[in-house]
Order: C-alpha cells, then structure tokens, then sequence
C-alpha cells in the first residue's frame, strides 16, 4: 500500500500542534508497515526541518522520521503559489502520478480537485463555534471547504469524540464514516520529562525569561479561543496576597499588536507586573517551563483536542482547564475546571491549583490518566484507519480504473 501525506506542517520553519503531532506518530507508522510506502509532499526545503531528526535526548527508539527505508519526500515547488494552487492541483497530481493509494490530508481540507482516495482529519469546528473567532467571510469559506471535504474523503478521522459530535450535529456525518484517534504527549517534552539535564534547563528558562517567582503557565496565542484576556481579568480578580508571588507566563503571544493589546489590558487592571508575555518560544524550551510551573493555564473556549493538558500530566503540572468543549474528555478527573466566559470563575480556579494539596492530588491523578495517551496507540488507530480506507472497494477500484487507464480527471482550472 503506498500512502500519501500533506506534510507541510512538518516541514514548517516553526512546527506548531498539528505539525508536531504527525511528525510524532509518523516516527512510528513506518515501522508498523514495513511493506508499505510512504510520501510525504512538501513545499520547503528539508534540510533544516526541526522534526525529521530525532528529538533532543529521546531514547534511540525514536528515530528520526525520514530514517525508515519505506519513507521518502517529495517537494514541489510553486513560485507564489497564488490561489493555493500547490493544495488545489498540484499535491492532487503529485499524489495521481505517484500511484498512491490513499492521500492523507490532516488539516480541516481537501482540495476541490482529487483524483485520488483521501483520508481527510477534521480537528475542530472552531471558526463556527466561536463568536469574533473569524470574519462571517472566513466562516463560509471554511463551512464550504468542509463540506467539500467531507463529501468527498472516504473516511475522516477526529482527536476527540467532541469533534465527531460536532461533524454529526453540524454535518449529519455518520459516526460510521468518522474514526476518533486522540493524540498523545509531545514527545519532545515527554522525552525529557526525569532526564538529569532537566533541572538545568529550569533554571536556564527561569533566567532567559525573568521568571523571578513561581510561573503558571499559558498557551494563549492571538486566537480569541485561547482566552488570554480572560487569563488577565481572573488574574485582577485574584487575592493580593495570590498575585504577590505569582507570574503568569502567556507564550505565543503574537503578532506583536497581540500583545500590546494585552499589555495595556493588564496596566489597566493593574497587573502588568504579574504577566510575562511572550512571543513564539523555542521549541527546545518548552518541557523546561512546563515541568518548572506551578501549573497550566488552559481556559480556553474551545478546543478539537487540547494537547498541553497532556503535555502537563507527562510533566508532573497541575491543570486547570475549561468544563466545555472537548476538555473534559482529555483531562477527566485530573484538572480543576472553570467556566471560561467567567473570569471570576476562572480566578477561584487558580486559588484552587494553587493549593499544595489539590496539586498533589491532581499531579497523581494526571500521571495515572496520561498512560491512556501513547504514540504507539496512535500510530496503530492510524494505521488502522488506513486500512479500512483500503478495504472500502468501491472508492478505490475508481481509482485504481483511473490509474491503469491512465485516464486523470482535468483539474478545475484547465476547463
């Protein structure tokens, strides 16, 4: 079987969420099916991609991602790529002329034009259930592009149950048509989490980012979803005392209007001095400010899958997280929840993880829960729903007609 990957969120200069986590499981895929092929389309040039060597001191296991014999890349080049047409066309005819038998699309689209199978992953519904999340324009567009997606892929994988929810609610697509694969906790922080270097590498952070108390944690970023400004008001609503010794560290605070914007809220409110706001961080320091933290920050509004809670029960952090959206159904019984549209609510929050007691008995908690979350079990639901793909004759026999034929549908823009 030769599986083809819109993989250029691995190939980003800085590889976010859905990067990472295919570089993750795609470590291990390969060697699950060593009879199997594996393309993996791009646009940048790879020598310099911070995903596909081994993670910083992980064990020999994890190998570098284009290490597997049955894995090679393949760029294509577009000056400008106007129209997005390298994802309209020129993927689609990569993946048609390479004879793959299934293309994975991971990122919430697929193109208008496929002559090939695909597999599309639909992480969230956020641009439709977030108010101010994007333009009414942006929320058609993505609404269309789904719909298209989804008519069209032969399966669809979600992170979370939510997720799928939301696909059946939204787009009366059977649960039957979707696959709920979560995902699991990075393995670069995982990787590091007990080694002996570790303490070091607080103590580096702790100086690189003036962290001159106790740290809570937040990935908040310039999406209204993250809530950051629900971070600084419950932080103004907070005890004196709490504040004190306390700071607030909001990393991906970005593009810098971003975060002037959330420099004059908490002047405003008075707590500027509790907030470190940060831009996009090193990868390298994430598993140090994780693991040196009192605790994560994570109220958001909504989420397909929520990630950082898990990197915090790998760490040994206490969460605080939101009692909506798919939240709950990662972090279980081992966060404090809140109400994320209420900063006072959000504030007794942190009171609460900021108690040694609840902390500990949410650090045990954490620990217990995260072992239900592996790469290995992951990259086997992947592989999995691959071969489903596969078993689904009709779809592929059209294709496979279409390859041996050598008869290629006419891309939209040639008619």
């Amino acid at each position: 079987m030769k599986i083809g990957l819109d993989a250029r969120t691995i190939f980003s200069p800085k590889p976010r969420g859905t990067g990472r986590n295919l570089a993750d499981a795609y470590r291990l895929i390969p060697a699950l099916r060593p009879d199997w092929e594996f393309i993996l389309y791009h646009q940048r040039d790879d020598r310099n991609c911070p995903l596909l060597s081994r993670p910083p001191n992980a064990p020999h296991a994890q190998v570098g991602l284009c290490s597997h014999p049955n894995v090679r890349t393949r760029r294509i080049a577009i000056p400008g790529d106007r129209f997005n047409l390298w994802f309209q066309v020129r993927l689609p005819l990569a993946a048609w002329r390479d004879r793959v038998n299934l293309l994975h699309l991971p990122a919430n689209a697929a193109p208008a034009w496929c002559p090939v199978p695909y597999l599309v992953t639909v992480h969230d519904l956020i641009p439709l259930r977030v108010a101010g999340q994007t333009t009414r324009w942006a929320r058609q567009a993505f609404r269309r592009g789904l719909e298209r997606a989804l008519h069209g892929a032969v399966h669809v994988i979600t992170p979370s149950n939510t997720t799928r929810d939301e696909l059946h609610k939204e787009f009366g697509l059977s649960h039957e048509r979707a696959t709920v694969i979560p995902w699991a906790p990075d393995q670069n922080v995982a990787a590091r989490i007990g080694n002996d270097e570790m303490q070091a590498a607080v103590r580096r952070v702790r100086a690189r980012y003036q962290l001159d108390k106790a740290w809570l944690l937040n990935f908040s970023g310039s999406s209204r979803r993250k809530n950051a400004t629900g971070v600084v008001e419950a932080v103004a609503r907070s005890a004196p005392k709490l504040r004190s010794g306390l700071l607030v560290v909001l990393v991906g605070c970005e593009p810098p209007t971003v975060r002037a914007k959330l420099e004059a809220l908490a002047e405003r409110l008075g707590v500027r001095s509790c907030f470190r706001f940060q831009g996009f961080i090193l990868h390298e320091d994430l598993a140090a400010l994780l693991s040196g933290a009192r605790g994560l920050l994570m109220p958001s509004l909504a989420e397909g899958f929520g990630l950082p809670i898990l990197d915090a029960f790998a760490s040994g952090v206490p969460v605080l997280t939101s009692n909506l959206s798919s939240m709950p159904e990662v972090a279980g019984d081992a966060a404090v929840y809140c109400d994320p549209h209420d900063p006072g609510s959000i504030a007794a929050g942190i009171a609460q993880l900021l108690d040694r007691a609840v902390a500990r008995r949410l650090v045990a908690r954490g620990t217990a829960r995260v072992h239900a979350f592996t790469w290995e079990r992951t990259a086997a639901a992947m592989c999995a729903a691959y071969e489903h793909c596969r078993a689904l004759q009709p779809t592929v026999a059209r294709a496979s007609r279409l390859w041996n034929s050598g008869k290629m549908p006419e891309p939209p823009c040639a008619r």
